[in-house]
């Protein structure tokens, strides 16, 4: 039997070539979509949960009830770790950590080089999973001058992983510095890691490197606990929530724990809980690839149904002949099942083939690799797409009765018609909702990209500043400032994109003292103002004609609007116990991706701690004057410089918004596409119902242009209920899209009326090729059988 039916689907292919490449290239298509998308969200689902016990694995986060509202940080204060680990019963290990930091030098003999990494506890190796291939994993941390270098970090500093194992070794962060014995080698991370460590130093150091800022007011690390398997964490963070505030007397901050493998997708909080974050991006595509795949078995079925009328004479032979419903359905569903399977295996060609293009677009290393639970998915991607795509023409093509063929009396019910069409209405729908998100996302990057920052990104270059000494910083800038093609040339302490080292230990005569205020803080050096191009609205920027710069503050109208100051300028604030005079008001600059508003901060002179080297340069041979600054840079710090542009790394708090707006194009392209062509399915089944009636109109007189009309009012019709529909959705998402940034661009009449007409255009000039082809044809082909 299974035979029969398949050769009898192979008959039907050929006999209907146009129809079967139509079918098969849809679908393949379609399930190309769903197997990009599903190795994509494999991916993000996995990043951060590679560790054995990540479901006990936690973090803590911290809500800081501020004036300007709930922020919440997964930052806590130093000894956070330590005290929860003794005092909570649930807590089985901890482990603290420093921020992740960027540009720290390792020195040996004649070798330098700069890495990024951690200063970590002990636990942290019992808690996470670190692949040593050298050093023995239960003492790696155990003194304080320990160092663990990834395997490519120990090869290019020593030679090899065993070589570098009981070695000594220099660093140097911003003015600290250190000797330090190789304890460990580990692995390299994999792809699934956020943080790409080359270096472990020890925590207990990195407190030593804060001395008097290690106090319950001061957040400067991160806190990870094991709990225990029994641990209820609902009442675990009950418990914990005043945790701090026990500890610090007046604290406005509360504690609890978020599972560690939650924080790459779920890092979005309002009102100190969590409301999404990247999860919402893998919903979307998620769905997207769904939609498309239903359009995709939608186009089965109206191309299948449209071919119907060609094959009802033999399906009225055959339930002559005996044939009953089942045998006829079992068919259909064998045909749907055998086109599936060919479309599966082109999907499966063509993933491999847009593997690289794809990783280029998600900026990821995503490949396809046949291990048994990818084939059990494509098992049930092909089961579910074959069972959506062939249900229908089954049921559709199985239910006549033999004497309504023969006679040709066959009329499709009310239902059947309004089912077809709406399956048309919701492709076309989804298409314009894309369409019109593709616009509404372009045109805020636009307006992002056009925004002015409170600086001047262009020709600004930002050199990590490891391996410069701090007490030759000064000179070196001095020499970069007479380098040809240098305009200025300065020192802060932090990145200033995406800039989070934030204080609530600035204080002011008549300040509320139950009322906190966090403020952003930057350590500057002179220039620095000067060679970012920020505006001073008041008074004079830092500058060597001045003594005693170090008891100076300045601070931005953010800062100037949380403080009160109606005239700020000569004011004495504090911070941390030093009274600071207010020297200038510079005019607020983005810091943060313009999802925020600019907060209030304010810049300290501290030459001494700087991790970045900030230089403007022109814009004329701008590659002799990398070259010379490179140069430069060799001859300081023997190691080529690290740098890039800031108007580069702006644009990277907006990757994942950029890599949404490349996908989304492609797939409403696709949408489009396999949308046009069930709208060429139905065309072609209403040209083959009215057949004749066509050829008797044309035999009256009627004209091509009649002809058209009659044929695509219908399916104009059903692009205008398409747009109805889709437009007020459109506007609801994208409307709530834009409430996500404080700067955002408005929603123009335009995007949706044009994107509309767009789709209308494609729509008519798809169904206006089967009208032409209906109205063209000799009606005497249609009308010879009478």
């Amino acid at each position: 039997m299974l035979r029969h039916q398949l050769t009898l689907a192979f008959r039907s292919f050929m006999k209907f070539k146009k129809i079967f490449a139509i079918n098969l290239f849809g679908l393949a298509i379609g399930l190309t979509t769903v197997i990009l998308v599903m190795m994509w969200v494999k991916d993000e689902l996995n990043i951060s949960r590679n560790h054995e016990k990540i479901d006990r694995i936690y973090a803590v986060m911290t809500n800081h009830d501020n004036s300007g509202g709930i922020v919440t940080i997964g930052i806590t204060p130093g000894e956070m770790a330590e005290a929860m680990k003794v005092e909570l019963p649930q807590v089985e290990l901890s482990a603290g950590t420093s921020p992740f930091i960027e540009g720290v030098n390792f020195e040996n003999l004649d070798t330098k080089l700069t890495g990024d990494g951690l200063f970590v506890d002990q636990d942290y190796f019992n808690i996470f999973d670190v692949d040593f291939i050298e050093g023995n994993k239960a003492q790696i941390m155990t003194g304080i001058n320990s160092v663990a270098l990834s395997e490519t970090m120990a090869t290019k500093l020593f030679g090899s992983p065993a070589a570098a194992l009981g070695k000594s070794l220099k660093w140097q962060a911003f003015d600290f510095a250190n000797e330090v014995e190789v304890t460990g080698v580990y692995r390299d991370f994999g792809a699934m890691e956020v943080d790409q460590a080359d270096y472990f130093l020890s925590f207990s150091y990195f407190k030593q490197m804060l001395g008097e800022g290690v106090h319950w007011g001061n957040f400067n690390a991160s806190t990870y606990l094991l709990l225990r398997p029994e641990t209820d964490i609902p009442s675990f963070n009950i418990q914990i929530a005043d945790f701090i505030k026990n500890k610090d007397e007046g604290s406005n901050v509360s504690a609890f724990v978020q599972p560690f493998g939650d924080t790459y997708l779920y890092g979005t909080y309002e009102d100190g809980k969590v409301i999404g974050g990247r999860i919402s991006y893998v919903k979307l595509f998620s769905a997207i690839a769904i939609f498309i795949l239903i359009i995709a078995c939608i186009n089965f079925m109206n191309l299948t149904t449209a071919r119907s009328m060609s094959r009802l004479k033999e399906i009225g032979v055959k339930k002559s002949m005996g044939a009953s419903r089942g045998g006829l359905f079992g068919q259909f569903m064998v045909e749907s099942l055998l086109l599936t399977f060919f479309a599966l295996v082109l999907a499966i060609i063509a993933t491999f083939i847009l593997q690289p293009f794809f990783n280029q677009v998600t900026s990821k290393t995503l490949s396809m690799s046949f291990q048994p639970e990818l084939i059990l998915i494509l098992l049930g991607i092909w089961l579910l797409t074959s069972f959506l795509a062939g249900i229908y023409p089954a049921v559709y093509l199985s239910k006549f009765k033999p004497v309504q063929v023969m006679k040709s009396n066959i009329k499709g019910s009310f239902g059947e018609l309004l089912a077809r069409k709406g399956l048309v209405v919701f492709q076309f729908a989804i298409s314009l909702l894309l369409i019109i998100g593709i616009s509404v996302i372009g045109k805020q990057m636009s307006f992002i990209q056009n925004q002015n920052l409170g600086y001047n990104q262009s020709q600004l270059l930002q050199i990590n500043a490891s391996g410069v000494n701090p007490n030759q910083l000064d000179s070196f800038l001095a020499e970069l400032r007479k380098s040809p093609g240098v305009e200025n040339a300065s020192s802060l302490s932090h990145p200033l994109v995406g800039l989070n080292s934030s204080t609530i230990g600035l204080t002011w005569e008549g300040k509320n003292p139950d009322e906190q205020v966090k403020f952003e803080n930057v350590s500057v050096n002179i220039g620095l103002i000067e060679t970012m191009g920020f505006e001073v609205a008041d008074g004079r920027a830092f500058s060597a004609d001045f003594g005693d710069e170090e008891s100076k503050i300045i601070l931005n109208e953010a800062a100037v609007r949380a403080i009160g100051f109606d005239d700020p300028v000569g004011k004495i604030v504090n911070l941390w116990g030093d009274d600071k005079e207010v020297i200038a008001v510079v005019k607020d600059f983005n810091f943060e991706s313009l999802k925020e508003t600019v907060k209030p901060a304010f810049l300290k002179y501290d030459p001494g701690f700087a991790q970045k080297i900030m230089v403007r340069i022109g814009a004329q041979n701008q590659q002799e004057t990398l070259a010379s600054i490179d140069a430069l840079f060799i001859k300081q710090t023997a190691q080529a410089m690290d740098y890039s542009f800031m108007d580069a790394d702006y644009q990277t708090l907006y990757a994942s918004e950029q890599r949404v707006s490349k996908l989304a194009k492609y797939f409403g392209l696709m949408a489009i596409f396999l949308s046009c062509l069930g709208l060429f399915g139905l065309a072609a089944f209403t040209a083959e119902k009215r057949k004749k009636e066509i050829g008797v109109r044309k035999v009256m007189g009627a004209t091509t242009f009649s002809i058209l009309t009659l044929v695509s009012k219908d399916f104009v019709q059903l692009i205008l209920v398409s747009i109805i529909i889709a437009v007020p959705l459109a506007w609801y998402f994208a409307n709530n899209w834009l409430q996500t940034y404080a700067y955002q661009t408005s929603l123009s009449w335009w995007i949706f009326a044009g994107s509309g007409l767009i789709l209308m255009m494609i729509a008519v000039l798809t169904v206006g090729f089967q009208a032409f082809k209906a109205a063209s044809d000799n009606p005497v082909n249609s009308l010879k059988s009478e």
